[in-house]
């Protein structure tokens, strides 16, 4: 069976990304990994009594994790099609990493992650995983504008 990889942010935008998802699982037979990447939240702390800053990845609570867990079932759970199975995975890791990872590990043959549209300056100053990913996958993308 063909697995899709579908990575979603659980903004508004993931049910959008989800739906055209299934519309392509549907089409080629194919499951769908539905992954959640939290990104790691740092903090600086000062080094000694110098002016030098260490970044210190704080780790989300048990019951952030729960929460964020109960989105990312609910989002699979909205799902009415009775052809496509779902399986969901949540990870703490750098997102582009962790995407690239899990399409190898699930031997994903298509990816489909969602774009908000940022513009040029967002992106100067924050990045895009979607455009990371675009960059470094090894397996055909799809992006699903979060515009309609």
């Amino acid at each position: 069976m063909k697995t899709i990889l579908v990575a979603v942010d659980l903004s508004p935008a993931s049910s959008k990304v989800l739906k055209e998802a299934v519309i392509l699982a549907e089409e080629l037979s194919a499951k769908i990994v539905l992954l959640h990447v939290i990104a790691p939240v740092s903090s600086a702390v000062p080094v000694g009594s110098s002016m030098e800053m260490v970044s210190v990845p704080i780790p989300l609570s048990a019951e952030e994790l729960t929460e964020v867990k109960s989105r990312l079932d609910a989002l699979a759970a909205s799902v009415t099609s009775s052809k496509v199975k779902i399986e969901t995975s949540m990870k703490e890791a750098l997102p582009v990493e962790e995407i690239k990872h899990q399409a190898e590990a699930t031997g994903a043959s298509l990816l489909v992650v969602g774009s908000h549209g940022h513009g040029g300056l967002y992106h100067l100053f924050n990045g895009s995983v979607v455009t990371e990913v675009l960059k470094q996958a090894t397996k055909p993308v799809v992006v699903v504008p979060a515009r309609n």
